[in-house]
């Protein structure tokens, strides 16, 4: 039998990951529970001037365990940046020399740090897509590669979520 739960904490990213209050929903994550997700983003931005998506819904994704009630320090979420997703986690002057524009996903990502999201980019895809190891923006860490870094968290007890 699935119990109905209302959802009523609040969000804990303010301007990102707008997320809508539903009450009696079923599934809803248990407050006294520990999640950990890994977060796969390959996909490219629709649009360099705009946040990319799936950052976005990493950053739905913390709001939604938040509103009901999970508190950041029992949710460990990482999210691996790669291919063509790569360069979103670059610094101003790279990605504009990319894109034309400012990095418009520099205040979601610090914005997600600060809730203890790990943003992680892959090295492969940095080399293989030309980026310089030191163009990344504050606080990204480069993993080996997403192949790796997705399996060894997946064997570690998280949860994959593929955007």
């Amino acid at each position: 039998m699935t119990q109905e739960h209302s959802i009523a904490g609040i969000p804990v990213i303010e301007q990102f990951g707008k997320a809508h209050r539903i009450e009696g929903a079923v599934h809803v994550p248990d407050a006294c529970a520990t999640y950990q997700i890994v977060f796969s983003v390959s996909a490219p931005g629709k649009k360099p001037e705009a946040p990319h998506a799936g950052l976005e819904r990493v950053a739905r994704t913390v709001n939604l365990y938040s509103m009901s009630g999970v508190t950041p320090d029992r949710l460990r979420c990482v999210a691996v940046i790669h291919g063509e997703a790569t360069a979103s986690v670059l610094h101003d002057a790279q990605y504009q020399a990319c894109n034309g524009t400012p990095n418009p996903n520099a205040r979601l990502i610090a914005a997600l740090q600060a809730v203890g999201v790990e943003v992680s980019v892959c090295a492969q895809a940095l080399i293989a897509n030309g980026f310089t190891q030191d163009g990344l923006l504050p606080g990204v860490t480069r993993s080996l590669s997403a192949l790796t870094t997705i399996t060894v968290l997946q064997h570690d007890g998280y949860s994959l979520m593929p955007l």
